[in-house]
């Protein structure tokens, strides 16, 4: 029994719709989320940064967020982002961090133990006169994550810098 020519062909185009869909099903579309920093994984949202991170971004903050996660695990986030007083006290407060009581305040002039990634192409600019308030913050759960932020009150409104990441 010989099958038509249309017949074989119906069947190698089906084929191949289902190869391609079945594809797509199990491959992530890659995402540029315009919030990410050159050289960020892909596929991932600012949703996604919180869930990884557990840190929650008040609303204020999210329009300005800017973030890149590290090159091997998901749980290794550095962000940062602008924001009036009163949103980085919500921020610091939701981390369970003394607003007025920073774990430690830098010199003047003084720049970060961490960073952005080279990958990004871009680094944090920091002038003479910055002074940056830092908390550390160790998040209970099943893995402990620590998360070092930042805030620079030297420039209106503050930045916010954070760096989190599993310890274990």
């Amino acid at each position: 029994m010989s099958m038509s020519v249309s017949t074989r062909w119906a069947i190698a185009c089906a084929v191949v719709v289902l190869l391609v869909g079945g594809y797509s099903l199990i491959t992530p579309e890659d995402k540029e989320d315009p919030q990410a920093y050159p050289g960020s994984r892909t596929a991932y949202t600012v949703d996604d940064i919180e869930r990884l991170t557990r840190v929650r971004l008040p609303g204020c903050a999210r329009p300005d967020v800017r973030y890149i996660l590290g090159p091997v695990y998901a749980e290794d986030v550095t962000l940062d982002f602008t924001a009036t007083p009163e949103c980085v006290a919500e921020f610091l407060t939701g981390l369970g961090a003394d607003v007025a009581r920073p774990d430690y305040v830098g010199e003047p002039g003084d720049s970060l133990a961490y960073s952005l990634p080279p990958e990004t192409g871009t680094q944090w600019e920091f002038g003479p006169r910055t002074r940056l308030e830092e908390w550390l913050r160790i998040l209970p759960g099943s893995y402990r994550e620590q998360v070092k932020v930042a805030v620079d009150r030297s420039v209106q409104p503050p930045h916010v810098y954070l760096h989190a990441f599993a310890l274990d």
